[in-house]
């Protein structure tokens, strides 16, 4: 029996914008006449233009390695003609996995009488021949976390009683606080609370000498006749910069000050903030090795316990310890 493999790439579409397609299938232009490519909705009912989850599947290759190769392939055009369009889309990159077990694979088959597989966000490859009328299985991570109603009014009443200002910083460090919880994206949340923790960071004046170092290298800058005025404008002001303390030492003093030597996950406060924010720098100016997903997740939910912390840090005496 002659084996044919298949892509299969899952995608979410931005829920600002759709392609106006009222078809519920639609075969996309190839590089030749033996294998197909055709863009549909992930269930059946809605339109293309109406469906939120979609699928491009490619159809028609020998080998998987073939098979990988041209759903990257086609991905990429697809990724691109996307971008170049203004469409936005989830195309599982950094998506969390749907990862049934062998065993709960099995359990679907037979409750289905279809073998199944995982339905996996982003790109995968299989073997069609030896699997006719498949079924993706999928489950929901969605999980709501319940905070004990004693403990809610514990924290309310420690407020009242603490009456304070709260500081334009602290609005916005709030605001961006809050806007995480409804990231899907764990990048997306990681970033927000990050940039809610900046948000709280001011920087000091360094040491007189170090100043005065740096005046004497803008002055150095200044006499330099080789150098176009533009040129000069942008040495002194990036030197201008190191007359303030980093964003990662003002950081780390910040959540010494607030929480001192609290610790997450047996990490000191301020050794975890390093982390983070070194984590926050190679996601952000992509620098290499560019962040997994993995890396990113293992970090974000002991960054929020942090941030509510330095948010609530006269209340720490109440909630979760």
């Amino acid at each position: 029996m002659i084996e044919i493999h298949d892509f299969r790439l899952r995608y979410t579409r931005s829920p600002r914008d759709t392609l106006n397609c009222p078809d519920y299938e639609l075969h996309l232009p190839t590089l030749d006449s033996s294998h197909e490519v055709v863009l549909k909705p992930r269930e059946p009912g809605p339109s293309i233009q109406d469906a939120t989850s979609l699928v491009l599947r490619g159809s028609g290759w020998a080998t998987a390695a073939e098979a990988e190769r041209l759903g990257r392939f086609y991905r990429d055009l697809l990724t691109r003609s996307y971008a170049r369009l203004r469409l936005g889309a989830d195309f599982g990159a950094r998506a969390g996995k749907s990862w049934f077990t062998k065993e709960g694979l099995e359990l679907v088959s037979g409750k289905t009488g279809r073998p199944a597989l995982n339905d996996v966000h982003g790109l995968m490859v299989y073997e069609r021949t030896t699997r006719p009328h498949l079924i993706f299985a999928s489950m929901r991570g969605d999980m709501v976390r319940g905070v004990n109603l004693n403990q809610f009014l514990s924290a309310f009443e420690s407020a009242l009683n603490r009456p304070r200002e709260i500081s334009d910083r602290e609005r916005v460090a709030l605001e961006l606080f809050n806007a995480s919880f409804f990231q899907e994206s764990v990048d997306g949340r990681f970033l927000l609370l990050m940039s809610g923790i900046e948000a709280l960071i001011e920087q000091l004046p360094r040491s007189d000498g170090i100043i005065e170092v740096v005046r004497t290298l803008q002055s150095q800058v200044d006499a330099a006749v080789h150098l176009m005025e533009v040129e000069k404008d942008s040495l002194k002001a990036g030197l201008g910069q190191l007359k303030r303390e980093s964003i990662g030492q003002a950081g780390r003093r910040l959540i010494r000050d607030k929480i001192g030597s609290r610790s997450f996950d047996d990490v000191p406060a301020d050794e975890l903030f390093g982390r983070c924010y070194g984590l926050r720098s190679r996601l952000v100016h992509g620098d290499l090795p560019f962040p997994s997903r993995e890396d990113v997740n293992t970090l974000v939910a002991q960054l929020e316990v942090m941030f509510s912390d330095l948010l609530s840090a006269d209340l720490l005496n109440v909630g979760p310890q």
